[in-house]
């Protein structure tokens, strides 16, 4: 079965588009809504069958008759297609999320970092490792966890990603341990469950929790104790083909950050051109407690990182 978002499931089922017949640009040939845009316009441009071309015109020796006058507009032989005019009610969760954003946006004094990332290295890693780690625990090791684990390390360093501020005692607190919130696209809307303690999982380990707490939003089974304790969020823009965003940070954690595409470069190296891959990394902060020269070491860690991936291990 062919790898496909949400986004883009839903998209082909609306429009009756065969998934089977579309060629998939994302990570491991996933299809993405842009895709399902792409297959539908191709079939509308399909060009169509050559009319017949007319007859000659019979050669006569009479005067060329008075041209005709301009014929009316012919009506359209069928209706125009129209959009579903509907009213549709706000689900519980797309209330939540409404007021969670909302409720960032009037408390968080925004600022963004961006920085590039060289990922050759992890690419050629995963690639070289990914059959051994499905083998022996049956899991399909992504880039999420990679690049979890180094956000992870980043925040034993620079503690204040992983604080809060206690509005009612206006004290910064500092928490034992790294949770991570990662959000994750469903049919009902965006929900943000939680790794625990992440600073002490492997990749595998962060693998199978991913896995878990994935499946567990989109099946709404999830329980409120796996959706609660975040003390930094991922969001993964990404796997929808995205480069760039400027993610909401989850209020009241201080900082979120997000990840593009993973896509191709040509790097200039000792006066050659060399292939290579490269994702941008967005880190959002609040200004009033993370100063930026605060943010770019922290985003730098996490560059080095993933552009050393052997230090992150497997297992």
């Amino acid at each position: 079965m062919a790898l496909i978002s949400p986004i883009a499931r839903r998209l082909a089922k609306e429009k009756q588009v065969d998934i089977s017949l579309i060629k998939g640009s994302g990570h491991d040939g996933k299809i993405l809504e842009s895709d399902v845009l792409k297959f539908i316009a191709e079939q509308q441009n399909a060009p169509k069958a050559a009319e017949p071309a007319p007859a000659p015109a019979a050669t006569s020796a009479a005067p060329a008759a008075a041209p005709a006058a301009a014929a009316a507009p012919v009506s359209p032989s069928k209706e125009v297609a129209k959009l579903e005019a509907r009213r549709e009610k706000v689900t519980t969760i797309r209330k939540a999320i409404a007021r969670a954003m909302k409720n960032s946006q009037d408390n968080v004094a925004y600022v963004s970092l961006v920085h590039e990332i060289d990922m050759t290295k992890l690419w050629d890693l995963r690639k070289s490792v990914v059959e051994k780690v499905k083998d022996l625990t049956g899991i399909k090791l992504t880039f999420l966890p990679f690049i979890l684990k180094a956000i992870a390390i980043a925040i034993k360093d620079f503690q204040i990603f992983g604080a809060k501020y206690d509005e009612k005692t206006e004290e910064l607190v500092y928490p034992d341990t790294v949770n991570l919130g990662v959000a994750v696209d469903t049919d009902h809307g965006l929900m943000v469950p939680v790794i625990k303690n992440a600073q002490s999982l492997n990749l595998v380990e962060f693998s199978q929790e991913i896995i878990r707490l994935a499946n567990l939003a989109r099946t709404k089974t999830i329980k409120p104790a796996d959706m609660s304790g975040a003390t930094f969020t991922i969001t993964n823009y990404g796997s929808v083909g995205s480069l760039f965003g400027t993610p909401v940070i989850n209020y009241p954690e201080l900082a979120i950050a997000g990840v593009g595409a993973i896509v191709d470069k040509v790097y200039w190296k000792n006066g050659a051109a060399v292939p290579g891959k490269v994702m941008w990394i967005t880190i959002a902060a609040d200004h009033r407690w993370i100063d930026g020269a605060t943010m770019g070491k922290f985003i730098s860690k996490v560059k080095s990182l993933l552009e050393q991936p052997e230090i992150l291990g497997v297992f």
